[in-house]
């Protein structure tokens, strides 16, 4: 598979995988969650391949957040396991704008599961 050929969540999985982690928003009152932008009354929580492009979100109303990374065994075994069960899709390296692709967690667990390591 040639880098054209690959998807931004296939992407997104990649990267993570090759890092060992993901990049949320946290601040003291909790974690970053947006109304999507595609689907009526659905939370949608983004999640990022790298710390820098989590902290370029860090500004105006999320200036008090921080970029957190969250090991990628913890990631599929609890997060997308809860997010599954709360009904919230997962928006991964959105942009600068806040907008990308929105997922299910479900479906974030198969792209983990399908996409192999770097042999």
């Amino acid at each position: 598979m040639t880098t054209n050929d690959t998807t931004p969540i296939e992407k997104f999985v990649t990267v993570s995988r090759a890092s060992g982690e993901v990049w949320g928003l946290q601040c003291k009152d909790g974690w970053v969650i947006c109304d999507s932008s595609i689907y009526e009354d659905t939370d949608v929580m983004p999640f990022w391949s790298s710390r820098d492009a989590a902290a370029i979100h860090c500004v105006d109303e999320w200036e008090e957040f921080a970029p957190v990374a969250i090991l990628i065994p913890e990631f599929l075994e609890e997060w997308l396991v809860d997010l599954a069960k709360d009904a919230v899709m997962l928006g991964p390296d959105w942009g600068s704008d806040l907008s990308g692709e929105e997922i299910e967690a479900a479906e974030l667990i198969a792209q983990y599961l399908q996409i192999s390591l770097p042999h």
